[in-house]
């Protein structure tokens, strides 16, 4: 949280949710996206969401097709690669189901891709409506291509289904002539909606990369973040989502100790921004991108995000911090 006086029934509301992970699932921030890369490297990173777009209710049989575009540049060798695909509604009948679901490299006749996770969410009472959504990581094996189709199957047996929201392919790559960066990567699926009793305070989910950054010989620093369903709504909400960088209070240190730095460096309030993801009806994956270099620390840099009504769940956090070449 933001803010360092707290009302007793959120302080209450938030110690049943942290006894009640990592079984619980609610609209709360009680999924926190796992890190699954983080590294130096002389290189950097590759995002594309899939063309495939909203799939709508796939049936035991029937295949989704989505591909993307791969272009690495010349002599670059892959890192880290994974694709992911974020599903939704699955069900049989009116009872939350499991996704059965089975992804295939190139088509029908290609192999089968192995799942190195799932991440899923959901309201977390019983209640009309109540299925599960989330996201499954996939590995691919090493290709040289600059093309890569996909064939994703409903492989249930029980008649279960669930929706496609689409895809994407995110690689991480070294190349001798980029320059030094640092590299994070988290995945997950927190379902995040300020309804039902969930105050935006605990419509919050926290990301961190840990470590300590050459703060003062960065070029850059891009921050991705990847939402399916963020950034829509069919109602105007204001202010529906937000993104709050390194905000202070939230931190490990003494309170004594971040007014004197707030002082010393004017960048260490960090940065709330607000409506921050993109999407429309056909493209249901929200998506924001921020130069995040001003409000960065020497370590430890973490942000929150908020649904303050948008109703989302957060997917993906990449942040690359880039350093200036030598002289």
């Amino acid at each position: 949280m933001t803010s360092r006086s707290v009302h007793p029934w959120l302080a209450i509301a938030a110690i049943l949710i942290v006894f009640a992970a990592p079984a619980a699932a609610s609209y709360a921030g009680d999924r926190p996206l796992q890190l699954v890369f983080s590294d130096s490297i002389t290189g950097s990173f590759q995002f594309t969401l899939g063309d495939g777009g909203y799939s709508g209710t796939l049936n035991p049989g029937p295949g989704y097709v989505t591909s993307f575009a791969r272009e690495l540049p010349k002599g670059a060798t892959v890192r880290f690669e994974r694709l992911y695909v974020y599903w939704t509604w699955s069900r049989i009948d009116q009872a939350a189901s499991y996704p059965t679901m089975e992804a295939r490299l190139g088509g029908p006749g290609g192999p089968v891709l192995e799942r190195a996770a799932r991440y899923s969410d959901s309201k977390g009472f019983a209640s009309k409506n109540d299925y599960f959504s989330g996201m499954d990581s996939y590995l691919l094996p090493g290709q040289s291509g600059d093309r890569v189709t996909v064939l994703i199957n409903n492989t249930a047996g029980d008649g279960s289904t669930f929706i496609v929201q689409g895809t994407s392919l995110l690689t991480v790559y070294e190349d001798p002539a980029a320059p030094e960066s640092a590299i994070w990567i988290a995945e997950g699926g927190d379902l995040l909606y300020r309804s039902y009793g969930i105050p935006p305070e605990l419509a919050t989910t926290r990301v961190e990369f840990p470590g300590r950054i050459d703060l003062p010989h960065v070029k850059s620093a891009r921050l991705l973040l990847v939402a399916p369903s963020a950034g829509f709504a069919r109602d105007e909400i204001p202010e529906m989502n937000q993104l709050l960088l390194n905000t202070p209070g939230s931190g490990s240190l003494p309170p004594l100790v971040e007014p004197v730095l707030r002082v010393l460096f004017p960048h260490y309030q960090g940065k709330t921004w607000t409506d921050v993801f993109t999407a429309d009806e056909t493209r249901q994956i929200g998506i924001a991108s921020r130069e995040v270099r001003p409000f960065l620390r020497y370590s430890d840099n973490f942000i929150e995000v908020r649904d303050n009504g948008d109703y989302f769940q957060l997917c993906n956090a990449v942040l690359r911090v880039e350093y200036q070449e030598e002289a």
